[in-house]
């Protein structure tokens, strides 16, 4: 298998874990939870967390795409 089509494979991989991880960050967690990082409460850790999570996962769904169809183009 080439480089190239292993790591965009791993790329999408990992990009379809981080928008999930992300959306679910964003609508359950933190929820009914207490706690939190000095002023910031356990709701806006997981907001940010969430935020961070969703836009990794998003570049690597388009870098992962991008390695694909330069692959197979």
């Amino acid at each position: 298998m080439p480089a190239g089509l292993a790591l965009g494979l791993l790329l999408l991989l990992a990009g379809l874990g981080g928008v999930a991880y992300g959306l679910y960050a964003l609508l359950r967690g933190g929820r009914g939870q207490g706690g939190g990082i000095g002023p910031i409460p356990e709701r806006g850790v997981h907001v940010i967390a969430g935020l961070r999570m969703l836009a990794v996962g998003i570049v690597c769904l388009a870098a992962g795409g991008y390695l694909l169809w330069s692959h197979l183009a």
